[in-house]
């Protein structure tokens, strides 16, 4: 496997375009297009938050049929909240787009990101249709990442290229997300290509494996998006013989669809609202994979945790609350605690270790916590980030 550049569009067959229609008040870019020459086995994970936005319905409801073969993705508005116009809307601009594109209206995606409650700006966003679709180009991978941002302060985006029996296939994907990251699904919005030729069942399967132990074991704050989505386009372009579930081939496919959504999954912890530490919160010797998930996401969560991360203060005390008010049936006798690989705590006791020593851990940019629960076999980690003053700012003055 090797990295290589044009984001989405590094696969065979696909392009990008993005343009600005005015709902970002900067002016920046506002309104992207992913699109294939050919239509793609396509297969969605979206949140699960009872409060979805009309593009999401939408989305869930085109790629159930198991087919795709574009998304147009605005930023800067929600698309949720303001009744029942929001698929109605949806629908208006995805078969706008279709018609233009000359493909079924049914083969059309939508995803919408950022403010919840106002209304979708059809008109502005038809305006701009044209130039969107005059846009699109195999070059515009990068445009693509960079228009569907919101709080974001970069772009994240990567492409691989692999070898399946002599054939060369390439697997991309591009995200958004910074804030409001505490899916059970995918993430903020994410957008994967390959031209892989792919069984829809292994296809499934690899994808929801691969967003399961990546973008599932990420939270910034806790909150989860009412528009989380993530798909996965496979338009056949590489040429391979057909991968199938239990194979060589599929476990070589895993493997790079993997490493993708982690490395996504990764920036957006990186770049986390105000984030200024990376943080790897692990917990090991659980009874279940429950336990040890419940434990990593609950200290991931707490912002007692965070804050004093942020603050440099490697107060182990919090990491013990934490666990144990998790509500997961831990002993707190056996539990150890680690900052790095300095043990802070055995058995549930403290141990004498210079201060200095810890605080020069929690001077690192990326930190890593453990906690052993000495009762069982299984473990699960969570990435996470921490709050600073800057993520109060944001939050506070989003709308504004």
């Amino acid at each position: 496997m090797k990295i290589i550049k044009g984001g989405v569009t590094a696969p065979k067959g696909f392009l990008a375009g993005s343009t600005s229609c005015g709902i970002k008040k900067s002016g920046k870019t506002d309104l992207a297009l992913l699109f294939s020459t050919a239509p793609c086995v396509a297969i969605g994970t979206f949140t699960t938050n009872k409060v979805k936005s009309g593009s999401v319905v939408l989305c869930m409801q085109r790629i159930a049929k198991g087919f795709s073969q574009g998304v147009i993705v605005n930023s800067g508005n929600a698309n949720c909240c303001v009744g029942k116009k929001e698929i109605k809307d949806a629908m208006e601009i995805t078969e706008e787009v279709s018609a233009r594109l000359d493909i079924k209206k049914n083969l059309m995606l939508m995803a919408s990101t950022g403010i919840i409650g106002r209304s979708l700006p059809v008109e502005k966003i038809k305006s701009c249709l044209s130039s969107l679709v005059n846009d699109l180009s195999i070059s515009n991978g990068t445009k693509f990442a960079k228009a569907i941002m919101t709080t974001d302060t970069m772009h994240k985006e990567i492409a691989v290229k692999i070898n399946i029996k002599g054939r060369e296939v390439r697997i991309a994907g591009a995200v958004k997300g910074a804030g409001m990251i505490c899916p059970n699904m995918a993430t903020m919005l994410a957008f994967f290509t390959t031209d892989a030729t792919i069984e829809r069942k292994a296809l499934n399967q690899a994808f929801k494996e691969s967003i399961y132990d990546s973008f599932n074991k990420i939270t910034v704050d806790g909150d989860m998006s009412t528009n989380d989505s993530a798909v996965i386009l496979a338009n056949g372009y590489a040429g391979n013989s057909v991968i199938k579930n239990n194979t060589k081939d599929y476990a070589i496919f895993l493997n790079a669809i993997k490493f993708v959504t982690k490395e996504l999954s990764r920036k957006i912890i990186l770049d986390g609202e105000g984030a200024t530490r990376f943080i790897e919160i692990i917990v090991k010797g659980a009874k279940t994979e429950n336990i040890a998930g419940c434990v990593a996401t609950h200290i991931a969560n707490s912002s007692l945790v965070k804050t004093m991360i942020a603050g440099g203060d490697p107060n182990w005390g919090r990491i013990a609350a934490s666990a144990g008010s998790s509500g997961a049936n831990i002993n707190p006798v056996c539990m150890d605690i680690y900052f790095g690989s300095i043990l802070v705590m055995k058995n549930g006791a403290g141990v004498n270790v210079s201060r200095d020593l810890l605080l020069g851990i929690f001077k690192k940019k990326e930190i890593k916590i453990t906690v052993d629960l000495k009762s069982g076999k299984y473990s699960d980690r969570v990435w996470t980030c921490d709050f600073t003053e800057e993520y109060v700012k944001i939050n506070a003055e989003y709308e504004t």
